[in-house]
């Protein structure tokens, strides 16, 4: 099968690999995509995205020396932002390549379209150089023109983030997600923009918005559902959140949908009622898929012979009682009645302890911490030395600063709650298992 044409490229993967021993470019190529299958769910397939030209060619650079193989690798990606930081976290999950023990680290995420505006503004300069040299009638009045409309839509850099020149000085900001939007809104006139950089929400982000009127402008996608549970969570105050139409990034918005979307923004408080709501009613859905997965053995099986006994027993009451009058049918009733007692489910945690492990995990960048059977911690390692942490087979709580994937749970196999930022789309749990989320 011909493989699809690659759209707009947005982003490249930089990555490198190391590998004990001789290994070639096919057997790198093949690795990545082999130990990523399945990992992040059908939409994220590294196959699938690359047949449908969302994912170019994933090209590498190998070199070995005494035994060692290093390697450089670049992978085209017309994901958002979202979806590429996931795919590069993916590919650092790798540990072998052909035979060998090998592993991967993720460089740099380059995004290619500001390397072209910084091209386009240095190729505007020059033009503008040559219509100023010039002496065409009211050229210098065209140029000093455009030159004050780039000036007005240059970033600044407020306490260490990417924002608009009036941020500091206005009495409301916006809130979005990176610097491509922020960049478009000053396309648009717009120059109180501030970028938060993604979920992990930094903490100067709080002292930016204090006393200020503040408005969250996210993507229409659940990327920009994440950014509006991460602020909260990380204490940002928000007064309103707009949002871009469905499946549409801020960045791309025109300066017509910019101005409607910020028209139609809703109070806060209304919107993450509504997420709340949805995460409920997920959440519940998980729930009942989980205890049908429990519950299928014994339990489950009682409760669907039982559900068919008052069935039937129904039925029976209402053609009369003289079933029930007989001295059989009275103890075939009270057998009934003994049989279909109602199951008791109950939660399989306390809020109160999924709280207090959601926090400990707030605490935490690219870490895992292991707790004893009384929530006390062993030992906090960074994510890529877990899987050889010792200390993994005594302990009783997981929670780590990344998804919970498949891998995670066979990794923590003697560990009784597993913690995570979210869930992997094809996350097979144990019913001895208790996983908490944030998302």
């Amino acid at each position: 099968m011909s493989k699809a044409p690659v759209d707009i490229i947005k982003y490249v993967i930089h990555a490198e690999a190391e590998a004990n021993g001789l290994v070639e470019k096919p057997d790198l190529i093949g690795a990545i995509f082999g130990q990523t299958e399945g990992l992040l769910g059908e939409d994220l397939d590294l196959r699938e995205l690359q047949k449908s030209g969302r994912i170019g060619r994933i090209d590498a650079e190998l070199e070995t020396k005494k035994g060692i193989t290093k390697a450089k690798i670049t992978i085209p990606s017309s994901l958002d932002m979202v979806a590429t930081s996931i795919i590069a976290a993916g590919v650092e999950t790798i540990t072998r390549i052909g035979p060998c023990d090998a592993k991967f680290k993720i460089i740099q995420v380059e995004d290619v379209r500001e390397a072209k505006r910084k091209d386009i503004v240095e190729r505007a300069r020059q033009i503008l150089r040559t219509f100023m040299s010039s002496e065409i009638p009211d050229s210098k009045e065209i140029s000093e023109e455009i030159m004050h409309d780039l000036r007005g839509e240059d970033i600044t850099k407020v306490n260490g983030l990417d924002a608009g020149p009036a941020v500091k000085t206005s009495d409301s900001v916006i809130i979005v997600e990176g610097r491509a939007d922020v960049l478009n809104l000053l396309r648009n006139g717009i120059k109180t923009g501030v970028a938060v950089g993604g979920i992990k929400i930094p903490p100067q982000i709080v002292d930016i918005t204090r006393n200020k009127t503040v408005t969250a402008f996210v993507d229409g996608d659940r990327g920009g559902d994440l950014i509006l549970k991460s602020l909260k969570n990380a204490g940002v105050k928000i007064d309103n959140i707009a949002r871009a139409p469905p499946g549409r990034e801020v960045e791309g918005l025109s300066r017509k949908d910019v101005i409607m979307a910020l028209r139609r923004k809703k109070p806060a408080d209304e919107v993450f009622k509504e997420l709340e709501g949805e995460s409920g009613k997920t959440a519940l859905r998980r729930t009942s898929r989980s205890l049908g997965k429990r519950d299928r053995g014994s339990e489950g099986s009682r409760t669907s012979k039982g559900s068919r006994i008052l069935e039937r027993e129904r039925s029976r009451s209402s053609r009369g009682r003289s079933s029930k009058e007989h001295p059989k049918g009275r103890e075939r009733s009270a057998r009934v009645r003994k049989r279909n007692r109602p199951l008791k489910i109950t939660t399989p945690e306390k809020p109160s302890e999924s709280e207090m492990l959601l926090e400990k995990l707030d605490g935490m960048k690219n870490q895992a911490m292991l707790l004893d059977q009384n929530f006390g911690e062993i030992k906090t390692v960074d994510l890529d030395k877990l899987p050889k942490e010792k200390s993994l087979k005594k302990a009783h709580v997981l929670i780590i600063d990344d998804i919970v994937t498949n891998d995670i749970l066979k990794l923590a196999e003697k560990c009784k709650y597993i913690v995570g930022i979210t869930t992997a789309g094809n996350l097979s749990a144990p019913k001895d298992k208790i996983i908490v989320t944030k998302f």
